[in-house]
């Protein structure tokens, strides 16, 4: 953790979900978000770690709801938004990390899944595996710094993927629809 004194980390103003990687390139290079004028802040390597284990998470998420869309033709809007909210967010994260003077390695082109898509079931397996590691990752986050803005990033992306997975719970019936403490493994 960081001591109290440590400078804030610039952090965008917010996580917008818009992009502008055409939809489909999953292994372009990230270009860094525009960010605040602060100045540059060195991130503390437990934090820096944390940050990477993030966009690790939300690369995946990426990726997956491409698949996940696929197969569940029946929840596309709500699968759309997630997409673009995870996108917004792995955009964000590796700006962070860039600004932060971290590396923020490039998606890969592809990932392994725990079991195979091959229906819509299937898919909203995969969605609720990807919510619970995203959530996870960010509470990482939270645990790894004492800097304000940065836990409210951190707390924006465990909250988001919480209200993702419900969201996408309730489109499929599937009760109950919340987790009482999402990031909890």
């Amino acid at each position: 953790m960081t001591s109290p004194e440590t400078p804030s980390v610039p952090v965008p103003d917010s996580v917008t979900g818009t992009s502008s990687t055409p939809p489909g390139s999953r292994s372009a290079p990230i270009e860094p978000a525009p960010t605040s004028t602060s100045p540059t802040i060195k991130l503390p390597a437990d934090s820096a770690k944390a940050l990477q284990a993030a966009l690790a998470a939300e690369q995946v998420a990426v990726w997956a709801y491409d698949l996940v869309a696929a197969y569940d033709t029946a929840d596309a809007g709500v699968i759309g938004a997630i997409r673009e909210g995870h996108l917004g967010r792995r955009e964000a994260t590796a700006s962070l990390l860039v600004t932060g003077g971290s590396k923020a390695p490039p998606p890969a082109p592809s990932y392994s899944i725990p079991q195979p898509v091959t229906d819509a079931a299937s898919a909203r397996a995969l969605s609720a595996t990807v919510e619970a590691d995203c959530a996870g990752a960010w509470r990482g986050v939270i645990g790894s710094t004492d800097n304000s803005a940065l836990r409210d990033t951190a707390l924006a992306g465990l909250s988001d993927s919480a209200v993702w997975l419900t969201q996408l719970k309730m489109a499929a019936g599937t009760m109950p629809a919340t987790l009482p403490f999402p990031g909890q493994g």
